[in-house]
């Protein structure tokens, strides 16, 4: 059986004993240091352990020690600065919704004045339609009859033997050269002067492509070329190809309308400083210009150029008023007479009633005055 050592002074006896562990403690120096002698009964092998003294620190704590301190006060500081830029980021929504919220409003107010804005308008037109309708009725209380001046014819002009109807010749006629007459711009005046008053003529233009017609001013140019316009004296309407028309205003009005018309009315108030052009075929307005007359003013007439034979029919100035559903043209018989003009003869069945049957409106287009915009000239009115 092994031999086991004697407990030593100092030492304590570990296990039982069948194995028995002896632990001496020692000190040195003031200084503790504990030293085991461990001896297995069996293995016979000494070990010895030593622990560290309780007033010293391996590198490794104070490394850890330090650390953790920094580490921490960087992570604290990520954090702040994480939260910042989240906290900048959402006052930065909050002032772009901010921001969206004011343009919405100001949006809504902005379509609420639109929105007002535009049912006064639609009022103002509606009353306007419904005075252009009593208009055009009021107009033809003053229906006068009106002929050509042949003093003011241009030299290609026909016309014929009652002075009603104008068309362009192929030659020139041999009149003679007066100051009155127009020698470059294809068209010829009325014989009335008008100085004051309520004036209404209406003018077939059935069958025709090109034509001018409107009042000028007694004291416009005849010789040369002119530019027609409210600036140089003409108040006038046009025709350029199938439905397209321009009121020679400065600059031009171009618009379409939703019937051509086959006779034309205007209308000139001298006081109120109107004229005014209207679709006798469905009693329609078609524009108006305002201008403060100064003067004796005429009926203008063109008849403008063939058109490579689409343009042949001739203007005819209506003895009466015409019915709106029976605006045609007669068709005139040329007759040689003295200076190339032409004689009418009418069949009786293709004359209107004496007495109109008035419609109401169906489409109208509106003008305005000049202090209103030329923009909103020739304005096309919607249904109401």
């Amino acid at each position: 059986m092994p031999h086991i050592p004697e407990r030593a002074e100092g030492c304590s006896q570990l296990g039982d004993s069948s194995s028995a562990v002896w632990m001496k403690m020692a000190s040195s120096s003031g200084s503790w240091l504990s030293r085991c002698f461990i001896t297995l009964v069996f293995l016979q092998l000494p070990l010895r352990v030593s622990a560290p003294s309780p007033g010293r620190f391996s590198s490794s704590a104070v490394a850890l020690a330090v650390i953790l301190p920094v580490l921490g006060i960087f992570i604290t500081v990520g954090i702040y600065i994480i939260w910042k830029q989240r906290r900048s980021k959402e006052r930065l929504l909050y002032e772009h919704a901010m921001e969206v919220e004011n343009l919405l409003s100001d949006h809504a107010k902005e379509k609420g004045r639109l929105y007002k804005a535009l049912k006064k308008l639609r009022h103002e037109l509606k009353l306007k339609r419904a005075a252009a309708n009593s208009g055009w009725r009021r107009a033809r209380l003053h229906f006068v009859t009106v002929t050509l001046d042949p003093d003011t014819a241009h030299p290609k002009l026909i016309l014929s033997e009652d002075r009603r109807c104008v068309k362009l010749g192929d030659t020139r006629q041999p009149v003679p050269n007066n100051p009155q007459r127009f020698d470059f711009v294809v068209s010829v005046l009325g014989s009335e002067y008008f100085i004051a008053g309520c004036h209404y003529w209406e003018v077939s233009v059935a069958d025709k492509s090109k034509w001018a017609l409107g009042v000028c001013s007694e004291s416009v140019s005849r010789k040369g070329k002119v530019t027609a316009s409210p600036a140089n004296g003409h108040w006038l309407l046009r025709q350029n190809r199938k439905n397209e028309y321009e009121a020679l205003t400065s600059p031009q009005t171009s618009f379409r309308l939703k019937e051509p018309p086959r006779c034309v009315g205007i209308f000139l108030d001298y006081e109120a400083g109107v004229i005014s052009f209207y679709n006798v075929t469905n009693q329609s307005h078609i524009f108006t210009f305002t201008h403060s007359f100064s003067g004796p003013l005429r009926p203008f007439f063109e008849p403008c150029l063939h058109d490579g034979g689409k343009n042949m029919a001739p203007l005819v100035i209506c003895s009466k008023l015409q019915k709106p559903e029976e605006s045609t043209v007669p068709k005139p018989e040329e007759k040689g007479l003295a200076n190339g003009d032409v004689a009418l003869q009418v069949d009786p069945l293709l004359l209107p009633a004496q007495a109109p049957e008035l419609l109401p409106l169906t489409d109208m287009i509106l003008s305005w005055p000049s202090d209103i915009g030329p923009a909103l000239q020739g304005l096309k009115v919607p249904s109401f």
